[in-house]
């Protein structure tokens, strides 16, 4: 189960995480053939129509609820809509900064780049967060690189195709990141409370419902397509590292898929009875995570270090403050995943966490179980819930222990 710079590191920008083996505009790196299949130009193209859909969706459910004159739901959806938007726009735009004292704009291409519109102007930074345009623009930007490497391949301008194709495995290691970061920071808290309002008001099947199915649906398609496409673009970015098999991605979804649900919903049915107290446990589960994040954050500190000063120097007291909000974003990435932060053997790291989660799990299903009242208890999906949350936590071990023992890279 050993894990060393492989997929569960963060964007090619964390200097000792995710170490970045080409400069941005280094043409003589031996890489893989830059070629642009034109399935990779289909998923990049269903990448943003699947966001589109998924924000539509919430938006909808919103709407809904405010029609309903629901307002604190109402408040609630619109709040887990905006905040992780925010927060990636933030991400977004330190990424831009980053990458521009790193890697200064050499063409005309890197200087029309459309995510740069977020640290243009006040107005653009707005309707992004209002509109969750951040992975998007990313999503487009890598779309722009593709399309210019096969066009150079065509007019067989290799130094062109080369250049293009490096700057879009760049870019799709950002949006990358970014999607995870909305995967769960909006999608499944998005997931749970629609679930808890399902399970606290479940009478019959009316359009409420429906709308409700579909933004779970929605989010559980959303998440499983970031998770997917996460772990195979940071392995294709690494010229070093062998690519994920088409295979291994298959398990590899399929472990974090059902480690979510379970999470998911194990944390909904207890919020169904006692939401206050989940909250509470959640925060608690999330600054513990925070902490251990921030006792080894290297590459967060070079992600979060101001470049106008000399490489050696001990790191100023806001580089630590942003270092420290960095690590409490990932932190909430840590209540349903494991998110390696470090380049090391994560064998026992993957036993301590996925034990307490399993532990948190049993513990939150047993409460539901044992508090519920008998009308509950007597509904159907009791047993199909309780079911679920155990079947599909150890579905995803066991799919995590295929990966590790078979389809690891490291096994070629």
């Amino acid at each position: 189960m050993e894990e060393r710079s492989s997929e569960h590191h963060l964007s090619g920008y964390f200097t000792g995480i995710f170490p970045t083996m080409y400069s941005h505009d280094d043409v003589n790196t031996p890489i893989r053939s830059p070629c642009i299949p034109n399935l990779l130009v289909f998923f990049i193209v269903c990448s943003i129509l699947m966001h589109i859909v998924d924000m539509v969706l919430d938006y909808n459910i919103a709407i809904q609820y405010l029609l309903d004159d629901k307002i604190t739901y109402f408040a609630w959806t619109i709040c887990i809509i905006i905040i992780p938007s925010l927060i990636n726009v933030i991400v977004s735009k330190r990424m831009q900064c980053h990458e521009k004292e790193t890697h200064p704009p050499m063409d005309n291409l890197d200087r029309g780049k459309i995510s740069r519109l977020i640290i243009k102007s006040k107005l653009c930074f707005v309707v992004a967060v209002m509109l969750q345009l951040a992975p998007v623009l990313h999503y487009y930007d890598t779309l722009t690189y593709a399309l210019q490497t096969r066009k150079c391949e065509k007019s067989r301008d290799h130094i062109g195709a080369k250049r293009n194709y490096i700057k879009m495995l760049r870019e799709d290691q950002d949006v990358a990141l970014l999607r995870v970061f909305e995967c769960f920071l909006e999608a499944a808290p998005q997931q749970i409370l629609q679930l808890t309002l399902v399970l606290r008001h479940y009478n019959e099947i009316n359009v409420q419902f429906v709308h409700q199915v579909a933004s779970i649906i929605s989010s559980l398609g959303s998440m499983g397509w970031a998770m997917a496409s996460y772990h195979r673009s940071i392995r294709l970015a690494q010229p070093d590292k062998s690519n994920i098999s088409y295979i291994g991605t298959t398990f590899q979804f399929l472990w974090h898929f059902f480690i979510t649900v379970a999470r998911i919903l194990s944390l909904s049915v207890i919020a169904s009875i006692w939401p206050i107290y989940t909250v509470i446990c959640c925060i608690l589960h999330w600054i513990s995570m925070s902490i251990w994040i921030v006792i080894d954050s290297h590459g967060i500190s070079e992600f979060c270090k101001d470049y106008s000063r000399p490489p050696h120097v001990k790191p100023k007291f806001t580089e630590r403050i942003y270092s420290t909000l960095f690590a409490t974003v990932i932190g909430i990435v840590y209540i349903f995943v494991y998110f390696n932060t470090v380049d090391s053997n994560t064998f026992w790291k993957h036993i301590f966490f996925y034990t307490l989660c399993f532990f948190e799990n049993i513990a939150c299903n047993a409460v539901w179980g044992y508090t519920s009242l008998p009308e509950i208890k007597s509904i159907w999906y009791f047993k199909v819930c309780l079911i679920s949350c155990a079947l599909s936590f150890f579905l995803g071990i066991a799919a995590m222990i295929i990966y590790y023992t078979m389809f690891h890279p490291s096994k070629k």
